[in-house]
């Protein structure tokens, strides 16, 4: 069997297990060790494999990870989160269409902490369904919100998904980060519209509520203060060039922890919950990412990328359609699988085609984040929907592909402005200290 077959059917295998549901750990490292053994040998395969172990273990980009992972447990623990909502909702609430924004701009919040659009999805469909419903707004708004909501905290500093694409890709972290500003702009600008575009048609219902006045809005705006705080301590940091990347992790943990403590918000049995929680996830994800370096160099042994690399030769010279060819392809992974299996089943090979392409990696990092974050919304089968059709069955398919709609051409906007004029994206990247 030929390497480029064996890449082929091994990349198959994957894919088909990630549908099967079978761990995303377990399906890229096993597809990796079997199909190095077949190459190289058992013996060989498992020597990389306990290479790789230390490697991943030991890298300096990936040392932020954790820190991250803390801020949001210390964070979700003390009562940021679930604040923000209701701080938001007492803030805009009254205003046409203003808890589908407080919902847009929560989920955001909570996705930045949680790292997962599913998890946002599920939560927020707990928590903001209920209360837009019981206001009057129409299902389909509802829903809408709470599932394009869950997409946008993945691409909001500390962004977990953005460390892992930095760690495979080989790229600097603080400028994935800087370069998501001029996105996350553009994001808010465009979802208020998809918010109050079908309002203002008659397509969606939004009726006004009575506005909070008084202590009730000066408590929600001391309430909104330590998360924009934070942000505004990493975004900060990482401009000024103050703080390096795995600094700002280590100092956004420690804020996050000493306001629970000085709130007394966060009690001993919450703090011993946030790092238990802190170990299973990082464990997870470095199990992760340990397989998928072990898939990456099977792939790399079979030749397959630079094969892939070959039969784009072709359009290399016209880096429009190798990017347009990349959109269809992760909208249609978009429909089937979480965001992160995306991202580490496709960089390794996106990756070099992108290099010959002469693709900024920074931009081309932001791009596949926000596309596969636009999969997960897509009618008729984006998982962010499936999600929230779980937390609330009463909810018809129909009323979640409309209320979808106006988010995934927002999204689509989105990622044409920013095929349009790459500066969007490397602008502050490029100027920061």
């Amino acid at each position: 069997m030929s390497g480029l077959l064996l890449g082929g059917l091994g990349f198959a295998a994957a894919i088909f297990m990630i549908f099967l549901e079978i761990p995303v750990a377990v399906a890229l490292g096993l597809v990796g060790i079997v199909g190095s053994g077949l190459i190289i040998g058992f013996s060989g395969a498992v020597a990389i494999g306990a290479t790789t172990v230390w490697d991943s273990l030991t890298n300096y980009t990936l040392t932020m990870l954790p820190l991250f992972v803390m801020m949001g447990n210390l964070a979700a623990h003390s009562g940021l989160s679930t604040r923000l909502y209701q701080s938001m909702s007492v803030l805009i609430g009254h205003r046409r269409g203003g808890l589908a924004l407080a919902t847009i701009g929560a989920s955001a919040g909570f996705g930045m902490i949680s790292g997962s659009s599913l998890a946002t999805t599920a939560t927020m469909g707990r928590i903001a369904l209920p209360e837009m419903r019981e206001a009057g707004y129409s299902k389909s708004l509802s829903a809408g919100s709470v599932a394009a909501g869950g997409t946008l905290g993945i691409l909001i500093p500390p962004s977990t998904v953005l460390v892992i694409y930095a760690f495979i890709a080989e790229q600097s972290i603080r400028d994935l980060l800087l370069a998501t500003a001029g996105p996350i702009v553009l994001a808010v600008l465009l979802y208020c519209l998809a918010i109050w575009v079908p309002i203002w048609l008659g397509w969606s219902v939004a009726p006004q509520r009575a506005r909070a006045e008084g202590a009730e809005r000066r408590d929600a705006v001391k309430e909104l203060a330590p998360p924009v705080g934070i942000f505004a301590l990493i975004m900060g940091g990482l401009y000024s060039g103050v703080f390096t990347a795995n600094e700002t992790a280590a100092i956004g943990a420690a804020v996050v922890l000493g306001y629970g403590v000085l709130t007394r918000r966060l009690s001993a049995g919450g703090f011993m919950s946030a790092m238990l929680n802190t170990a299973m996830t990082c464990g997870a994800l470095y199990l992760v990412l340990i397989a998928a370096n072990v898939f990456n160099f099977f792939l790399a042994l079979t030749g397959l990328p630079f094969s892939l690399t070959g039969m784009f030769t072709g359009i290399l010279d016209t880096p429009i359609l190798v990017i347009l060819l990349m959109l269809v392809i992760y909208l249609v992974l978009g429909t089937l699988m979480d965001s992160l299996a995306m991202l580490l089943l496709t960089v390794p090979l996106f990756v070099p085609i992108a290099q010959a392409a002469g693709i900024d990696l920074v931009w081309f990092g932001i791009f596949a984040v926000m596309v596969v974050e636009m999969g997960l919304i897509t009618p008729p089968v984006g998982m962010n929907l499936f999600v929230l059709k779980t937390v609330q069955p009463d909810i018809r398919l129909t009323e979640l592909w409309k209320g979808a709609a106006p988010f995934v051409i927002a999204d689509l906007i989105r990622v044409a402005v920013i095929i349009a004029v790459p500066a969007l994206v490397i602008w502050l990247p490029d100027i920061a200290l």
